[in-house]
């Protein structure tokens, strides 16, 4: 039997509607165990009112659901954990490197470009909303799920996990003054799972920061990469070199809360670095924290809008 489980945030709303749904789509199927959790759970907890409220219009019954923290025995035994936001899965893959080969987001795993913004405060018609959408894409979902199970073998062989690791592919460049730093990083990234392109530079000796603050930004502007992380002695001149770049929102960053803002607010796509003023281990918490994050979107969307008409206008 294999065990997929459903993670959201309080483990109160989407996760556990979800996880009905799943058991009414599936109807007899015996080949599956569906378990809920969430990341940040308070254990114990009802589902909430609304997330009843539409279960029941759809037949089904959350009545006895009791909310349950993520643990790492859940995560072992899990055969496939599917999250409703890119940040929960990235912050999953990075404490649960050996199993984030089956950490996606039910948007990811279902083909579709999708997050499952979290209902809770508002009004029935929002939960309906989710509902519906968590249905689509669980559907989708199913299309998929024999064909992942068949072709991921034998997932008590740890082995395996790394075989179907899921990677960022991210683009990084320095300087000279950035350079040590940039190859820490770089291999860092790679052990945690992700696919980096390097941009250079290859060594030490002088070069001009512009150089490749233009070549990481046009591989995320075009998007050969998802997200960049640009370094020199401080991140000012590669920050004020990339943002030139159409469609580029660099951001400098000396802590991880900017980091976290930076992406969750301001949809930053390339994160610049000073080799000079930070340690390595906090460089590492600081890209963790950017990488983990994904945009909230709402009215930090329509700000964000307002800097790339900005940009356009002053093109023209």
């Amino acid at each position: 039997m294999k065990k997929i489980v459903l993670v959201c945030t309080g483990n109160t709303c989407r996760s556990p509607l979800a996880g009905v749904l799943l058991q009414d789509l599936l109807q007899e199927e015996q080949e599956y165990l569906i378990e809920t959790a969430g990341i940040s759970a308070f254990p114990g907890q009802k589902a909430a009112e609304m997330a009843r409220r539409v279960a029941r219009e759809k037949g089904l019954d959350l009545s006895a659901h009791q909310s349950q923290q993520l643990s790492d025995e859940m995560v072992g035994e899990a055969d496939l954990i599917l999250t409703m936001t890119v940040s929960q899965a990235r912050r999953l893959r990075l404490s649960y490197r050996e199993e984030s080969g089956i950490i996606y987001t039910l948007g990811e795993f279902a083909g579709k470009s999708e997050i499952v913004e979290d209902p809770i405060g508002q009004d029935l018609e929002v939960y309906r909303q989710t509902r519906d959408q968590l249905e689509k894409l669980l559907k989708a979902a199913l299309e998929r799920v024999p064909e992942f199970f068949s072709q991921a073998g034998d997932y008590s062989d740890s082995k395996n996990y790394n075989r179907r690791r899921h990677r960022m592919k991210l683009a990084i460049g320095s300087d000279h003054a950035g350079f040590p730093l940039k190859e820490n990083l770089k291999d860092w990234l790679k052990e945690t799972g992700h696919e980096v392109i390097d941009f250079g530079a290859s060594g030490q000796d002088s070069v001009d920061y512009p150089d490749y603050a233009r070549k990481v930004a046009r591989a995320v502007s075009s998007q050969e990469a998802e997200l960049g992380i640009l370094i020199c002695g401080t991140g000012i001149g590669m920050s004020m070199a990339a943002n030139k770049v159409e469609g580029i929102r660099a951001a400098r960053c000396q802590d991880c809360y900017s980091a976290r803002m930076a992406r969750s607010h301001n949809n930053a796509n390339i994160l610049t670095l000073g080799d000079r003023v930070l340690g390595t281990g906090l460089a590492r918490e600081i890209v963790s924290a950017f990488l983990e994050e994904d945009f909230v979107g709402k009215r930090h969307q329509r700000r964000v809008n307002k800097i790339m008409q900005l940009e356009k206008e002053l093109k023209d």
